[in-house]
């Protein structure tokens, strides 16, 4: 339910954000991570699952639960935000926050927008652009044309993401084995191909957000 291989790519953002910020404040960046992984890991998958969405592959939550979770989930991420606005981050992370929570519900929902969400170009900035952006903001109250070029670099990561997991469902979803000499079947390279890439994604934004990470506590920062 939790998809941990893209929320975790997810939360790897939210650490380079802060690892690049010019400070570096763990209860922020610990704030942040939690607030993610309610919104996004817990919410907008939970929402996805719900009957006419679109990705209704589990059966054994009830729809009620899926939406309850799912609203708390968001509701979570965002009330984190918010408070981080009215502690120490002014009016204008509001805007980033109410921009992640709208997409945190509308793309997963995207029936109940007529698909205005549901597009890669705002799964790009929303699962991209924003987790980065949004952290390193939380860190330094500010956002230098440097982190913009690191955003938009992360957003075209999360296009390929959005792709090539497409790719790998659809092609599931053919059945597209081949007979292998024992009778087993075994996925063929058309199937291969978009998982081999997901999982190249997923640990190499997880371990360049740990290299990240760790250079900026060896540095001192």
């Amino acid at each position: 339910m939790l998809h941990l291989p893209y929320t975790g790519m997810v939360l790897a953002f939210v650490v380079l954000g802060a690892s690049l910020s010019p400070t570096l404040s763990w209860p922020v960046l610990l704030a942040t991570l939690s607030a993610y992984f309610l919104a996004l890991g817990i919410g907008s998958h939970f929402l996805d699952q719900l009957p006419g969405m679109g990705s209704r592959y589990v059966r054994h939550w009830p729809s009620w639960a899926l939406g309850v979770v799912g609203t708390l989930g968001v509701t979570g991420g965002v009330v984190i935000g918010a408070a981080g606005a009215v502690v120490r981050l002014g009016p204008w992370f509001l805007v980033l926050v109410a921009a992640q929570g709208t997409v945190a519900v509308g793309y997963p929902l995207a029936p109940k927008f007529a698909g205005l969400l549901h597009r890669d170009s705002v799964f790009a900035i929303s699962w991209g652009a924003l987790p980065f952006l949004i952290s390193f903001y939380a860190q330094s109250r500010s956002i230098t044309i440097a982190a913009l070029l690191v955003g938009a670099s992360l957003a075209l990561v999360a296009v390929v993401e959005i792709r090539a997991s497409r790719a790998s469902r659809e092609a599931r979803r053919r059945g597209a084995v081949q007979p292998s000499p024992g009778g087993a079947g075994r996925p063929t390279p058309g199937r291969r191909r978009p998982e081999l890439v997901l999982q190249a994604l997923v640990a190499g934004s997880m371990l360049a957000a740990a290299a990240s990470l760790a250079l900026r506590v060896a540095s001192g920062g």
